[in-house]
């Protein structure tokens, strides 16, 4: 019965993380303007790019795509 409780906290505690993390990035939008893979070495370029699309600035995400923010 422990194991029951525990494994429900721990898909509660997870829904409301994912529910967190796809609210935030729903303010964001990809952009058309970033070419090939955003890696962690790619955020200044993805930054850039978002900046000059006249967006206050970008991040790459976890599926290596960059993302401008307040859409």
């Amino acid at each position: 019965m422990v194991q029951i409780k525990f494994l429900f906290a721990i898909l509660a505690v997870m829904t409301i993380v994912i529910l967190t993390a796809n609210t935030a990035e729903s303010k964001d939008c990809l952009s058309g303007a970033f070419k090939g893979p955003c890696f962690a070495w790619s955020r200044e370029r993805c930054r850039r790019i978002c900046m000059e699309s006249g967006r206050p600035s970008g991040h790459c995400s976890s599926s290596m795509k960059c993302w401008c923010e307040q859409c």
